[in-house]
């Protein structure tokens, strides 16, 4: 059935996740409970949660402490290897298309107009949902555990969580040392990827034409069109510029290097 939200986290480790749960506020945890148990009562251990019961909450740590390590651990590689997987794909589609192209390629009919992100309800209805992101980010959470519609939380001064259903049909990462390269550079072009590449620290306009072998104006524009899709900033000290790859280039990079 529905789980309770205050169980859905945003944790990078286990120890991490079951912290944030534990430290769920009591109208939140309440509000769960009763969202799941609706038409029958909670059993009482479950009630006891939202009233701070220590032995309850103990309860409920070695029963997803139990249930992680005799399902998931043994094939947490694997999982871990399709998340990347799904994760570069993504990110090749946002520095090939942009992000509003991409997010609509994960929910086909949404959009996102202005900061706000579109998508039509469920068959039958008329109206769109709207999600407001208003600087507050947007993490994306590829799931192989759930097949139907994408499922959003929603919270007050936190990012957005969009979890939605990876491909059934995920092809495997390009094998060899240089496949994903080959890709990557079909995309942003041999020396855009040089670039990017040459930015394992920030560096200046000059220092990039240095490291790649092309003039100043040349590393300029290449560099105004990597900051157009979203893989450079650039911040201004004094009379020079420096130039840093985003958390967007990283992973392509990464994804590149797992391959």
């Amino acid at each position: 059935g529905v789980a309770p939200a205050f169980l859905d986290v945003l944790g990078d480790t286990m120890d991490e996740g079951v912290a944030l749960i534990r430290a769920s506020r009591a109208t939140f945890v309440r509000a769960g409970i009763e969202q799941v148990y609706t038409r029958r009562p909670a059993p009482p251990w479950i009630h006891a949660l939202h009233g701070g019961d220590a032995g309850a909450w103990r309860m409920l740590e070695r029963a997803q402490r139990a249930a992680y390590e005799t399902l998931l651990a043994p094939v947490w590689p694997q999982v871990q290897h399709l998340h990347r997987a799904a994760f570069t794909r993504h990110a090749l589609a946002v520095a090939a298309l942009g992000l509003g192209a991409a997010l609509a390629d994960l929910t086909p009919g949404s959009r996102l107009r202005d900061a706000v992100w579109e998508w039509p309800l469920p068959s039958g209805a008329q109206d769109l949902r709207e999600v407001r992101l208003g600087g507050r980010g947007l993490i994306l959470r590829p799931t192989f555990h759930w097949r139907s519609g994408p499922l959003i939380q929603d919270l007050p001064d936190r990012p957005v969580a969009f979890a939605y259903p990876a491909s059934r049909t995920l092809p495997p990462l390009p094998d060899g040392d240089h496949a994903l390269d080959e890709h990557l550079s079909r995309i942003l072009g041999r020396t855009r990827l040089a670039l990017l590449r040459s930015l394992d620290e920030a560096r200046t306009t000059t220092g990039l034409a240095r490291r790649i072998g092309v003039s100043t104006a040349t590393a300029s524009a290449h560099a105004s069109a990597l900051r157009a899709a979203g893989l450079l900033t650039t911040t201004r000290t004094g009379r020079s510029v420096h130039h840093e790859r985003t958390a967007l280039a990283e992973l392509l990079l990464a994804g590149a290097a797992d391959s």
